[in-house]
């Protein structure tokens, strides 16, 4: 290949305490506030993360107190097959055809479901049936840009656009810009001297600068950002066309530029394309033994050549990487993952920076500083947690119902002591003292963090309605509770981050987290018709809606997502919002100042205190879903699970609804 170059909710009332005996806390308390702060013990030495995964104990309390019998109302779990497509119950698919049409009759000849009609997705290969076609040809090669530009870019991505999925050596990647550049001057193939695969994740790294760069202006679509968007994608379509034709036995940086190319394909909303590209990456990874620790006694005994300390690194990055992924891929697309921990046991990577790495170890002037792999880390054990979550919560075996709410309660104090290890650059620290890319870990940490907590409890949001009058909360109260304060700094976040750019842009994964919220508060205020006193809430749930419908184009997962939710929006403002009218009964906007705030700050006035488990053996017996209206009443727990996927695919039996919503052809 050659190239040219060129030139507020009410006051919570105050929980119960419990003590959780667990191998790190020893009966720590457990925080049930979901502000933005991540507190850490104070006057106790933070010690580096733990290089051993996460395990789960028991509260023999906790346990006791579960070993009930348990009513009808508990949740089911089901499995689901759309379009040929399998979704298990991390997807939400079965429920929104349900969902849509429950709204659409009870909204009589008014209930419309939004769509657009399109077969296009039949004429395009498998794996990128439904999604967006690319903007620029796979013939058409955009020139390079110059020497000084390029390593710009280099920096712009290592600085802006990595946030936990660091799995490059910055140096490296600079070192193989500069051969490719050359390569191109010369006007030799590209991968000349570095390889296919290397070629391959310089011209990746091009794509997504330039993609974010365009993000991040946010301005109104125009010739120039067209001609920006066909450069991204034609530095994309040729990075794909080297490891297409990549030759030999598989190496680190063929699963590396793999990764990358998945992150494109997420950040463009080419969401089918980029499930099969992760696909891809599995048998590599396995085939280097990414996922196994390496082998020490071989090495010492001569066997194995000796393998340098960055790429060693590396490899480990690489692996935690892909493993974050998967998680959070399985659960947005309702798949089952690929990564099983029995398989795995493959250390995390050490706490050290790129340039404070040689080849032989650490540098031996190395500094005492916040470490940007930290975060790496941190997102990695946060999904292991994800991972125990979907399988014990939402598993789809039959087990008691009980037992799905002891695995909740049980992951969330697991939850708890994550955000409690967290080094203070990551939790404490106000994010506006933070270097930019601190920052943007920390918003990042702190929305995945609520997103877990989420996905433990709202199974159970749907399982009390009304209080009793009871002078103790039972623990179906705790999880709702937990659910509803985990949402509620979900969109604070993304309503502080929506003036920011550079962060809102950051994740791809933002439209998804902010989707789960405005759900949960959506659901849980549809329950409470005639109750004002969370308007401060719902207003909140308005603007972030805003936002995510503002956020990009028409085809993108944000504006479906917002579609979607649009339905539940409108039956949580009740029968007589509805027959007002959008203009009538549109909720207020105001209290747009101070939304930017410090959203790390612990107001400890506000009565939250610390979860308590509760009387959990009684918990669906005593309450279960009286008093639900009529619409909520056959909500199941994978109904919140397929939910999840409902933007990325159709129902076989709903009249126009389109597989991907993909747009017409022009």
């Amino acid at each position: 290949m050659r190239a040219t170059v060129a030139g507020d909710p009410r006051p919570r009332r105050r929980l119960r305490r419990v003590e959780v005996a667990t191998p790190t806390t020893d009966a720590r308390l457990v925080p049930a506030s979901y502000q933005a702060q991540f507190p850490v013990a104070t006057g106790t030495p933070r010690a580096r993360p733990s290089q051993q995964p996460i395990t789960l104990e028991s509260s023999p309390a906790v346990e006791e107190s579960v070993l009930q019998p348990v009513s009808r109302a508990s949740p089911e779990v089901e499995i689901a097959e759309i379009e040929g497509q399998y979704f298990d119950t991390t997807s939400s698919l079965t429920f929104l055809h349900r969902a849509w049409k429950r709204l659409s009759s009870q909204r009589l000849a008014g209930g419309v479901v939004p769509h657009v009609s399109s077969t296009n997705e039949q004429h395009q290969t498998m794996t990128r049936a439904g999604d967006k076609p690319f903007a620029s040809a796979t013939h058409e090669s955009h020139p390079l840009p110059e020497r000084s530009v390029g390593l710009e870019m280099m920096r712009f991505y290592f600085d802006v656009c990595v946030v936990t999925y660091r799995c490059l050596h910055q140096g490296y990647v600079v070192e193989w810009f500069n051969v490719l550049l050359t390569n191109a001057l010369d006007n030799v193939p590209l991968h000349r001297d570095i390889g296919h695969a290397k070629a391959s994740i310089v011209l990746t790294i091009l794509a997504i600068v330039t993609l974010r760069k365009i993000k991040v202006r946010g301005t109104e679509p125009s010739p120039d950002e067209a001609s920006e968007l066909r450069r991204s994608d034609s530095y994309f379509c040729r990075a794909t066309g080297l490891t297409d034709q990549e030759t030999g036995l598989p190496k680190l940086e063929s699963a590396q530029a793999r990764l990358l190319q998945t992150l494109y394909l997420l950040q463009t909303s080419r969401m089918n394309q980029a499930w099969y590209t992760f696909g891809s990456v599995l048998p590599i990874v396995s085939a280097l033994g990414l996922h196994r620790k390496a082998s020490r006694k071989r090495a010492s005994n001569g066997q194995a050549p000796p393998v340098d300390y960055i790429t060693s690194q590396c490899r480990k990055r690489t692996f935690w990487v892909a493993y974050t992924i998967d998680k959070y891929l399985a659960v947005v697309f309702g798949r089952p993952r690929m990564y099983h921990d029995e398989d795995i046991d493959q250390d995390f990577p050490d706490c050290v920076n790129d340039e404070d790495m040689t080849p032989q170890g650490r540098s031996s002037d190395e500094p005492e500083m916040d470490c940007h792999v930290e975060s790496l880390i941190f997102h990695a054990k946060l999904a292991q947690l994800i991972d125990g979550i979907s399988r014990e919560v939402y598993s789809i075996k039959p087990i008691p119902k009980h037992d799905r709410l002891l695995a909740a309660h049980r992951y969330g104090r697991a939850l708890h002591e994550w955000r409690e290890s967290l080094p203070h650059h990551l939790g404490t620290v106000r994010p506006m003292s933070l270097i930019p890319s601190f920052r943007r870990q920390n918003t990042a940490l702190k929305l995945a963090y609520c997103h877990a907590i989420m996905h433990a409890n709202r199974p159970f949001l749907l399982g009390t309605t009304t209080s009793r009058g009871d002078s103790q909360p039972s623990a179906l109260d705790d999880s709702v509770e937990e659910c509803i304060n985990a949402a509620k700094t979900a969109l604070e976040t993304v309503d502080a981050m929506a003036s920011d750019g550079t962060l809102f842009h950051a994740f791809w994964w933002t439209p998804y987290v902010t989707f789960c919220a405005l759900a949960v508060v959506y659901v849980w205020k549809i329950q409470r018709v005639g109750d004002d006193e969370d308007k401060g809430l719902f207003e909140l749930a308005d603007r972030c809606q805003n936002h995510l419908a503002k956020a990009t184009t028409s085809d993108s997962p944000s504006r479906r997502y917002s579609v979607i939710l649009e339905e539940l929006r409108e039956e949580a403002k009740g029968p007589e919002a509805r027959q007002r009218g959008p203009e009538q009964g549109a909720t207020s906007e105001q209290a747009e100042s101070g939304q930017a705030a410090d959203l790390m700050q612990v107001d400890d006035s506000s009565g939250l205190g610390v979860a308590q488990s509760g009387d959990m053996g009684a918990v669906f017996q005593t309450q279960g879903f009286e008093g639900m209206t009529n619409f909520l009443a056959g909500w199941e727990t994978t109904d919140w699970l397929d939910l999840d996927s409902s933007a990325f695919a159709t129902f076989s039996n709903f009249e126009g609804a389109p597989v991907f919503w993909m747009p017409p052809a022009p």
